[in-house]
């Protein structure tokens, strides 16, 4: 589902309500299984239709194929107008006009004609190519002031739109080729001049062309537009929703309430469309635009200011690196010596604990030795007593005789 699809969807909340959809062509915004009450409207039959889209100047000058076994049907060929195509039948609760609006000779009748085949507070849809991004991309844009001069003067004064739109159109109509603005003046018209002056010539001779971009508007032009039918009376809609062109695309969207007492009093409503072209993005070039082009300038001065201070702080960290490498590599050295001297740590811990046990035995031998020894001093001292003894020395002579004894 494209945003064309997406915007009429959002627009028309009951499906069953009665719905005209103006210049289908292949691309329906609605389709028939949902939404049973839809009609297509066209100002030629399926078959005058698909004949002009077999081939045609425009299409030779814009690039655009279409395949013609993909046509819709048509339901109701446009008459004199929509107020006399639709006489006596009931009007619709909505109305939708996708990229169809720029293809019409007076737009402001058209819009009028609408509201004559509108329900009260009826919602007519419209999708419009914003010529910035498609092949009107170097044409004049469309304004107020030629809109009213053919109102008033008739569809011959539309010769100078075609005249511009032979001439100027190109055969480019990708939308993201103008977003991206990438060579852009490689696209600028090579048109044959001679051919779109005939063109002119043959709609003041009063021929109709079979298909031409009449009324190339950009988003906000296009609300400008509208403002500018309000306060001159010629508009009977209240603006209800505004739907800006996208990024990579080429349409903008617009939703009009019919309210025809909007041509009594019609202040609210530019205080409406007023709002709408406050939300819109600007699409001409200002002071402000000059001022960002100058904030760009200084901001890439100071990027690039940047980016060289950036450099020299990641040399410093670079060198803050190596160094901390080196530091992280005595840092492991370290760690292996501590690691060694913790485990020659741990064996002279073991040594200590196996002479401290030496130790503890050799003071428990000790100590017996010691009391052996007072045992043999007490003995010695009882010895030199004996000695000393007067007994002792009356039995010297016995004792004499047995150590002789003992040697024989």
């Amino acid at each position: 589902m494209d945003e064309r699809e997406l915007f009429v969807r959002g627009i028309i909340l009951d499906p069953t309500k009665r719905i005209l959809e103006i210049g289908p062509l292949n691309r329906p915004t609605v389709t028939k299984v949902d939404f049973p009450n839809c009609f297509y409207c066209d100002i030629r039959n399926t078959g005058q239709v698909k004949a002009l889209y077999t081939g045609n100047e425009y299409l030779e000058t814009t690039g655009i194929h279409v395949d013609v076994n993909t046509i819709v049907d048509i339901d109701y060929v446009l008459k004199e107008s929509y107020k006399e195509t639709f006489r006596g039948l009931e009007k619709f609760d909505y109305i939708i006009a996708s990229h169809v609006m720029e293809h019409v000779e007076d737009i402001i009748a058209f819009l009028n004609d609408i509201a004559s085949v509108l329900k009260p507070k009826g919602k007519f849809c419209i999708v419009y190519p914003d010529k910035r991004y498609c092949f009107d991309h170097f044409r004049e844009g469309a304004s107020f002031r030629d809109a009213y001069d053919v109102y008033r003067r008739g569809t011959s004064e539309t010769a100078r739109m075609v005249l511009d739109f032979y001439n100027t159109a190109i055969d480019e109509n990708d939308a993201i080729v103008y977003w991206s603005a990438e060579n852009i003046t490689s696209f600028l018209p090579k048109n044959n001049t001679a051919k779109a002056i005939i063109n002119y010539e043959k709609v003041i001779n009063g021929k109709k062309m079979d298909d031409v971009h009449f009324w190339p508007f950009s988003a906000v032009s296009f609300l400008i537009f509208l403002y500018d039918c309000v306060r001159a009376d010629l508009l009977p809609y209240t603006c209800i929703e505004f739907h800006p062109t996208q990024e990579n695309s080429q349409q903008f969207m617009v939703a009009l309430e019919y309210k025809p007492e909007i041509l009594e009093n019609g202040y609210p409503e530019l205080e409406n469309i007023r709002h709408w072209i406050s939300t819109a993005p600007e699409d001409y070039y200002n002071s402000h635009f000059i001022q960002i082009k100058q904030n760009n300038i200084d901001l890439s001065q100071k990027v690039s200011t940047f980016n060289t201070e950036l450099s020299l702080c990641n040399k410093k960290i670079d060198s803050s690196n190596s160094e901390l490498i080196l530091k992280s590599e005595k840092i492991k050295i370290l760690k292996r010596e501590n690691e060694l001297l913790t485990f020659q740590n741990e064996g002279a811990s073991n040594l200590i604990q196996n002479l401290s046990k030496k130790n503890e035995v050799l003071e428990r031998t000790t100590e017996k030795i010691l009391e052996k020894n007072d045992i043999l001093l007490s003995r010695i001292q009882s010895l030199e007593t004996i000695q000393n003894s007067t007994l002792w020395h009356m039995t010297k002579p016995i004792r004499t005789i047995l150590d002789f004894m003992k040697k024989i």
